[in-house]
């Protein structure tokens, strides 16, 4: 693989963001040498450091101290983005060739078989439309998180007495010193230096956190939606496979007109070929993160939930942190449950476009070309999670449901 220059990126998409977190020299390095560089060696070992103790100092403080379902639930609230966090990482440690590969997709030249002279502005127009949405989201996503990890930073309202000492709401416990996340840790939090080592630990692991979860999700996010531009694409040079009706007259003239349409048609089927073989890997890739994210997602959202309804803890710097958390991660699941409804939509709209063509003046041998491009076009592509179930809208409407359910369930053990 070569190395990806700024040129070569669809008009209008930013990677401002790669290029400032390093991630855009770690991809170009590896196409070029194929050998992770020192910058994502860096980043790994740093995110392993911060994450794991953090994940497994949660999981303990279960058997240490004493917890209820409320407290319990409040003990593993923060932990979950440390997990996103370290999840992201080692997928794109452990999957960067086909990552490297994929980042083919952001090429303005992606499709260049089936782009003439004629159809370039057009095709400029569409891809800066694309760019524009792309930014636009991934802008969102770099305000929520910059908001959620300030408030943190900001507003450290947990109280060290409550983790240690006591269960039910935690509101009713006005002592203890305030720390930033609702971590437990094998250390006598409430005394110093310890209570200062914990807060200085916590800060950098939300900074880091933080930083992490916008650039990753953001270079995940953006390959999705080059994937649905390049699909986009295709539909339309389709949708422009006419004939003129002034060659029908003409015998010689119709028949060197059917051999350039489906010339260009042949050269269609190749890109398309090439566009399955990319989104079936980039499904692949993706299982294990969406899988997380879906999760991760349920569990944030049925604790943040149950807080606040059943939680009572009137601390409104807790509801805030909570209402942060549902936001975001909300952000999140919708980003690619409508990302892969996108790609899925665009691959299937491949159909619609054939019919819009000229294929009933064609010759037999188009018209079997294009009907076989209908049958891979027919339930479209879209990521999936555990390895069967795909994901879309009906995803998001499934995880409500499933919040509603368990908040529900959990309100009546507290009851």
């Amino acid at each position: 693989m070569e190395a990806m220059r700024d040129s070569d990126v669809i008009d209008g998409l930013s990677i401002r963001y790669l290029k400032i977190f390093g991630i855009w020299k770690i991809i170009n390095d590896y196409r070029t040498t194929g050998n992770k560089n020192m910058i994502l060696k860096i980043q790994v070992i740093v995110t392993v450091m911060l994450t794991v103790p953090s994940i497994l100092s949660q999981c303990l403080a279960l058997l240490v101290i004493e917890v209820d379902i409320q407290k319990a639930t409040i003990l593993n609230f923060h932990a979950l983005p440390a997990l996103h966090a370290l999840a992201r990482h080692l997928v794109f440690w452990f999957n960067i060739d086909s990552i490297c590969r994929l980042y083919n997709l952001m090429r303005k030249d992606f499709l260049e078989k089936t782009v003439n002279d004629i159809e370039r502005e057009k095709v400029e127009f569409i891809y800066r439309k694309f760019s524009r949405e792309i930014n636009t989201t991934c802008l969102v996503v770099f305000i929520v998180i910059n908001i959620a990890g300030s408030f943190i930073l900001i507003f450290p309202g947990i109280s060290v007495d409550y983790i240690l000492y006591h269960t039910g709401s935690m509101s009713a416990v006005t002592t203890g010193r305030k720390k930033l996340s609702t971590g437990w840790y094998p250390l006598p939090m409430d005394t110093s230096p310890c209570y200062e080592i914990v807060v200085l630990y916590e800060g950098i692991l939300v900074t880091w956190t933080a930083s992490s979860i916008i650039v990753f999700m953001c270079l995940y996010y953006q390959l999705l939606m080059c994937l649905h531009a390049q699909f986009a694409m295709t539909v339309s040079h389709v949708s422009t496979l006419k004939i003129d009706y002034k060659y029908e007259k003409n015998n010689i003239e119709s028949s060197f007109t059917n051999h350039q349409v489906y010339s260009r048609l042949y050269r269609i089927l190749q890109d398309h070929q090439k566009l399955l073989s990319y989104a079936a890997e980039l499904r692949s890739v993706y299982n294990p993160l969406v899988t997380m994210i879906l999760g991760v997602g349920m569990s944030v959202l049925v604790i943040g939930v149950f807080q606040f309804l059943f939680g009572q803890t009137g601390d409104l710097v807790f509801v805030g942190r909570a209402f942060l958390y549902v936001l975001y991660q909300s952000v999140e699941v919708s980003m690619f449950c409508f990302g892969s409804l996108f790609v899925q939509t665009a691959s299937s709209d491949l159909q619609f476009a054939i019919y819009s063509s000229d294929w009933y003046k064609a010759d037999v041998k188009f018209r079997k070309a294009v009907q076989m491009m209908m049958i891979r076009a027919k339930n479209g592509e879209t990521l999936t999670a555990i390895r069967m179930y795909p994901v879309n809208a009906e995803t998001i409407m499934a995880i409500l449901q499933f919040t509603y359910t368990v908040a529900t369930l959990m309100s009546r053990f507290v009851e």
